[in-house]
């Protein structure tokens, strides 16, 4: 997947709250009010909103660092792979207790043609905001998350071999809790349409679990 996707808009957070409560989720904190990015794309080791389970039915809104710093301090990892996250002892044990998600308004690819990159803008063709699963874990620092991946599907396939795995809204209360598993997340898929754009936009609706 990507190493970028899009901040939040006012609009875009007030949205969310309301999502969350339609689906019957209490928020009991929430730091979202207080998050400025100062530019309009988040980044690897930027803090960024992100959704996490509180237990009995509630969930807290909190700004977290993108990516896991690496043992030996050299870079972080930001996306792990949705096929192994049980067999990988750093993801495994946050399957349990570690569980988020992140929401965006869209996300960002880059697909490589010979030594050229071009840029791709990634989002929901209904103008939904997206909800892409996540794990997090506790520092000594800080609280840090990465962003689940799977392979990509459709017209994303296209442009890169991976994408961040999506939830549907009806769904984001089942992954915090545990109720979906890695291996039916990953079986999500999506109905996509590719439109010229800036570079170029495309966009995506999703289907049901199957």
């Amino acid at each position: 997947m990507c190493s970028r996707y899009s901040s939040l808009s006012k609009a875009e957070i007030i949205e969310i709250r309301k999502i969350i409560q339609d689906i019957s989720l209490r928020i009991i904190n929430d730091d979202f009010t207080d998050h400025v990015q100062p530019t309009n794309e988040i980044r690897p080791t930027n803090h960024a909103p992100v959704i996490i389970s509180q237990g009995q039915g509630a969930v807290s809104f909190q700004n977290l660092r993108w990516g896991f710093q690496k043992w030996d301090g050299k870079g972080v990892i930001i996306n792990a792979r949705g096929e192994t996250l049980e067999t990988k002892d750093i993801f495994a044990q946050l399957l349990k207790a570690g569980r988020c998600v992140v929401p965006a308004g869209e996300y960002y690819e880059w697909k490589q043609a010979g030594r050229e990159k071009s840029k791709h803008l990634i989002k929901n063709c209904k103008g939904n905001l997206l909800f892409m699963a996540g794990l997090y874990r506790d520092t000594d620092k800080e609280r840090e998350f990465v962003i689940i991946t799977k392979d990509a599907w459709g017209d994303v396939a296209d442009i890169h071999d991976r994408m961040p795995v999506i939830l549907q809204s009806d769904q984001i209360e089942a992954w915090l809790t545990g109720k979906l598993s890695p291996d039916d997340i990953v079986k999500v898929e999506f109905n996509e349409t590719v439109v010229p754009c800036d570079g170029m936009l495309v966009q995506m609706s999703f289907d049901d679990l199957s």
